[in-house]
């Protein structure tokens, strides 16, 4: 991510173009041109853009879902092969940053030093058991959706998850942080997200899934996915506030790579707080 976006001047284009096409440019695999100007301005524009590639994710997600109910695979298997979807669709950047960040916070050292480690192009075993413990939870909370007895339900909120982690994720570029230095890809994007656009967005897909989930199920089912949603992507931003600010302490501020942690971690606390929710809200 941080490679395609070398700060530059000149003159930027339409802001939702730009903010769009580079989010996706930035963010994932596609081939989709993004800005040509790297500064402050496209930073923010594209993170408030950041649900859309989560969106895409989200939407191969549901398509692997559904064909795997037709094939009769199990949840498991099902929910690995979303999380490697994910993964091989983002390069695999956002578990690059959550190794770097574990080892990091896992060295208990000096915010300068903990710096340098994350910029270490090695990774630990701090590092690795982060990443592990990180996507155990996903593939756990995702299988346990995909085996909810309303298929459609649990597809319909997996497909949600990746848009919610990164709407939570969001919180780390907001105006309440700073970069942890002048330059660099993290300058760029931390510290110029309103916080409204986080409500935008939850509000968004909150709505979206209540749409959907009137659709596709029936009203009680309809009901517990839509609340699933909604408390995932509230819990997903509480959980990032409180990352944020530990991480903001232990590091001095934070970086690209804290942002690719929050999204890989959020995304496990989306789903699991999605997945409690609609369990508490089928037993009433």
């Amino acid at each position: 991510m941080s490679g395609k976006a070398v700060e530059t001047t000149g003159e930027h284009g339409p802001a939702f173009r730009e903010g769009l096409f580079t989010a996706l440019s930035w963010l994932t695999v596609l081939p989709v041109a993004g800005a040509t100007v790297f500064d402050r301005t496209t930073g923010r524009r594209a993170m408030a853009a950041l649900p859309v590639p989560g969106l895409f994710l989200g939407t191969v997600a549901t398509g692997i879902g559904s064909v795997a109910t037709l094939l009769g695979l199990s949840p498991l298997l099902t929910a690995v092969l979303c999380v490697a979807s994910w993964e091989l669709l983002t390069r695999m950047m956002h578990i690059d940053g959550l190794a770097d960040v574990g080892d990091a916070l896992g060295s208990y050292a000096a915010p300068e030093r903990a710096r340098e480690i994350i910029a270490d192009r090695y990774t630990g075993a701090l590092g690795m058991g982060a990443v592990l413990v990180t996507l155990a939870v996903q593939v756990a909370a995702l299988s346990d959706l995909l085996a909810l007895p309303s298929a459609p339900a649990g597809i319909l909120i997996v497909g949600m998850v990746p848009a919610l982690s990164r709407m939570s994720a969001m919180i780390g570029c907001s105006r309440l942080f700073r970069p942890f230095s002048e330059g660099g890809f993290g300058a760029m994007i931390i510290g110029t997200v309103p916080l409204r656009w986080v409500g935008f967005w939850w509000l968004a897909v909150t709505v979206a899934t209540g749409g959907s989930a009137a659709l596709l199920l029936s009203g009680s089912t309809a009901v517990s996915a839509t609340v699933g949603v909604a408390a995932g992507g509230v819990g997903g931003v509480g959980f990032a506030l409180l990352v944020s600010r530990h991480l903001n302490r232990r590091l001095g501020g934070l970086n690209g790579d804290c942002m690719g942690a929050l999204i890989e971690m959020t995304t496990a606390v989306c789903a699991l707080t999605a997945l409690i929710v609609v369990r508490i809200a089928q037993s009433l």
